[in-house]
């Protein structure tokens, strides 16, 4: 691979036209989208856009009111997928239990608990059988000020029970909890609202024909969209400019495989544009080598990491092909929570490049903390892997998915 011809700057440049945020579904996403199609047809790239459907929660009202031995209202943010209270609310008494465990939560009957951490599955079906009423989870830190008071926004993991079953349930930032423990808070009115709606969102879809071995096909992907908190320029639009960057290089140098480059909508929502990609073209999955995702990237201090989830032997390949190219990083075998994920659902062995950093999910994820030198490593890095494997006589990739993984996909997907 010719590592003069990556640019970090125009990967910053690039990076500027998206510094807004681009939630799935909305307005914001559309637009990047469209941005996206701009820049591959001014490089004169093949492309179009695969839409799909996906049905969300769109959260009303959320509210928390200390009825005893005091009155106030404190700032919470619903819970997406929890239940909705009834009109007046759900007025019950108020208990924290600090990390949720057994012995604190043997008081939690017809109560509304509040816990130190962010509700998981697990947890959830913790509170569940311990006839909790509602729950509240503590969000932010206690040197916050200012936007940041405002409590994080969370989702319970989709269930197979019915909206109406679910307990109702909010975040609420730290310093008001520390309020609400410190004046021994005892009885509480909390409210919750919201419905299911459907919006639509989309891959965009960029293809390289492969000279003489076009049938078999390499993947190189990024999602860009973000999270409503912030404009998500290291979580993952600095994925989308390297793989921008990529494009824009094999275009010019056209490799002997197929390359796709996919930038995958709605990831945020659970994944949602991977799978759609996967299940839209799961007749063609056989010619599908290997997936190499970006999430995560640009930030300046950091280690560089590739999470394989295939066989043991990539993670010696990319050791090596990283030793080529003489840029550190370390590897991880495990399942990544990120688009690769549904590439080795579908059996298609699929990595993730990822960079340590700062501000995901938050107001502080801009490109004001990204760096043109990071984003030029990671696109060589990743680059001289896609070179290699895109131009090798005979593909080195071994399909066959550890029985582990084959289970943890099966599990994280149903």
């Amino acid at each position: 691979m010719e590592k003069n011809e990556i640019s970090g700057q125009r990967q910053m440049e690039f990076l500027k036209k998206f510094d807004y945020i681009r939630e799935a579904g909305t307005e914001g996403e559309a637009k990047a989208a469209h941005l996206i199609q701009e820049e591959l047809k001014e490089l004169g790239v093949e492309n179009h856009i695969e839409e799909f459907s996906f049905d969300t929660f769109q959260i009303n009202y959320a509210k928390l009111t200390v009825t005893e031995p005091y009155h106030k209202e404190y700032t919470v943010i619903a819970y997406g997928r929890c239940g909705n209270t009834k009109k007046d609310g759900l007025q019950a008494p108020f208990l924290y239990v600090e990390n949720g465990d057994d012995i604190s939560l043997m008081g939690a009957r017809g109560k509304v608990v509040m816990l130190n951490n962010r509700v998981d599955a697990g947890m959830y079906q913790k509170l569940v059988k311990a006839g909790a009423a509602g729950f509240i989870s503590i969000s932010g830190t206690p040197l916050d000020e200012g936007e940041d008071l405002k409590p994080t926004a969370y989702r319970l993991p989709k269930m197979s029970e019915s909206a109406a079953s679910r307990l109702p349930g909010a975040a609420i930032h730290y310093k008001d909890a520390i309020e609400l423990v410190t004046k021994g808070a005892s009885q509480v009115c909390l409210e919750t609202d919201q419905e299911t709606v459907t919006r639509t969102s989309g891959n965009v879809i960029a293809h390289i024909e492969g000279t003489d071995k076009k049938e078999e096909i390499l993947t190189l992907t990024a999602h860009f969209d973000s999270v409503p908190e912030g404009p998500g320029a290291y979580d993952n639009m600095a994925g989308g400019a390297i793989i921008m960057e990529l494009c824009r290089y094999f275009h010019a140098h056209r490799p002997r495989r197929t390359m796709e480059f996919i930038w995958f909508g709605a990831e945020e929502k659970g994944l949602l544009g991977s799978q759609n990609y996967v299940q839209v073209h799961e007749k063609e999955l056989a010619m599908h080598q290997f997936n190499m995702n970006v999430d995560l990237a640009g930030q300046l201090v950091g280690g560089t990491v590739i999470g394989v989830t295939g066989d043991a032997s990539i993670c010696q390949m990319m050791t090596y092909l990283a030793h080529e190219a003489g840029i550190g990083m370390s590897t991880k075998h495990q399942v990544w929570v990120s688009d690769s994920n549904s590439f080795a659902w579908k059996g298609v062995p699929a990595m993730t490049l990822n960079r340590d950093g700062f501000g995901m999910h938050t107001r502080h994820d801009t490109i004001a903390l990204l760096s043109d030198w990071s984003l030029k490593r990671s696109a060589e890095l990743l680059g001289h892997i896609a070179d290699r494997l895109g131009n090798i006589e005979t593909m080195p990739i071994i399909r066959t998915m550890p029985e582990e993984f084959v289970k943890e996909l099966e599990e994280y997907f149903a």
